[in-house]
């Protein structure tokens, strides 16, 4: 029994060291060391974290470690959680939300308790402007009619909106624009001072904090005036004493660079009309040649002719507007020729010029 006793005593004694030696162990440590670092590569929806975690030597049992976040401060394991081993450890988190601010820091759990690390707060980027052009409509002689549809403003805020266009692909806004000012997403703009029959390109854009986005390219042509030429013309065939059997004169219409359009026209004498129509964009050339008369191998068969009281109205047949109504000089062949005159018509700016081309036997 004496024997059994001092054991026992001695085993107390031993446990009892052992236990005091552990405690005052420098080399042992109960509670790990965090230290988390600022997150890196954020993007639209995503970020890179790091940090540090030094485990506890006293309990080596690691029940899960790696780095917690949330959009309210001070994240615990009980929010979005990432699990990563290792001392020195790094991760990417992804499927963030755009422009919003998160907290983020590393954590370590074992048996003895939840330890964090200090918190780093992040705000992902505003993302990149979803935007659709829209199909041009209401497409007249100088003017319009297109938009734009946001699908996706990046969650940022739109500061300006609208359409941009020039005669070159790919316009920017520093081509011609027009700013949208109204507050919606689905917008329609008029487009006014355009050129007729002209092809266009056109783009929708926005801007956020994010930068500008342009939407798919539109191309359309704006359309070209008709135009209507009424000519009256008195003429006759006894002129300058002279009588010719025949009245004969040409007149040639040329609409821009299109083929010239001929028409012969004659007779005793008497009041005659012609009348044309055609597409003009920047020019109109009328030509009213008496006799066809070639000055370079004048012919004596055409003396006598004379053509007066010459008017020429030309109208845009789709406003109605008369854009000229003024009278020619007229033309003769006798002694001296006048024998040809020669209308050429700017549809743009409304100005015209007459020349009369004359010969002398």
């Amino acid at each position: 029994m004496r024997f059994t006793f001092k054991i026992l005593i001695l085993l107390t004694i031993f446990t009892s060291c052992s236990n005091s030696n552990d405690e005052n162990n420098s080399d042992c440590t109960y509670t790990p060391t965090l230290f988390t670092e600022e997150a890196s590569n954020i993007t639209e929806t995503s970020a890179t974290f790091s940090g540090q975690i030094i485990a506890p030597t006293c309990e080596s049992t690691v029940t899960s470690q790696g780095f917690v976040y949330a959009k309210t401060t001070l994240p615990k394991i009980d929010d979005y959680i990432i699990e990563i081993n290792g001392a020195n450890i790094s991760s990417e988190a992804t499927n963030l939300e755009r422009n919003t601010t998160y907290y983020m820091r590393a954590f370590f759990v074992n048996p003895t308790g939840e330890y964090y690390g200090n918190e780093i707060e992040f705000t992902t980027a505003i993302g990149e402007i979803d935007i659709t052009t829209k199909t041009l409509e209401n497409i007249a002689l100088n003017s319009a009619t297109s938009g734009g549809i946001i699908n996706d403003d990046g969650d940022g805020t739109i500061t300006s909106k609208g359409i941009c266009w020039s005669t070159s692909q790919n316009p920017t806004i520093d081509n011609d624009h027009l700013e949208n000012s109204t507050n919606n997403y689905d917008f329609n703009s008029d487009i006014t001072g355009l050129q007729e029959d002209t092809t266009y390109y056109l783009r929708a854009y926005a801007i956020n904090e994010n930068g500008i986005k342009y939407g798919n390219e539109e191309t359309f042509k704006t359309l070209t005036s008709t135009y209507k030429v009424n000519l009256e013309i008195t003429g006759t065939s006894n002129n300058c004493g002279v009588p010719t059997g025949y009245l004969e004169y040409k007149i040639n219409y040329k609409f821009d660079d299109n083929d010239t359009i001929s028409e012969t026209a004659g007779g005793s004498g008497d009041i005659y009309y012609h009348e044309k129509e055609g597409q003009i964009r920047n020019n109109l050339n009328v030509t009213i040649h008496l006799g066809d008369f070639d000055p370079d191998n004048p012919n004596d068969n055409y003396k006598g002719s004379y053509l007066d009281d010459i008017s020429i109205i030309i109208t845009n047949i789709e406003t109605n507007e008369e854009v000229l109504n003024t009278t020619l000089p007229n033309l003769f062949i006798c002694t001296d020729s006048a024998y040809k005159n020669i209308i050429n018509f700017n549809p743009v700016d409304r100005t015209y010029t007459i020349d009369r081309l004359t010969y002398g036997f």
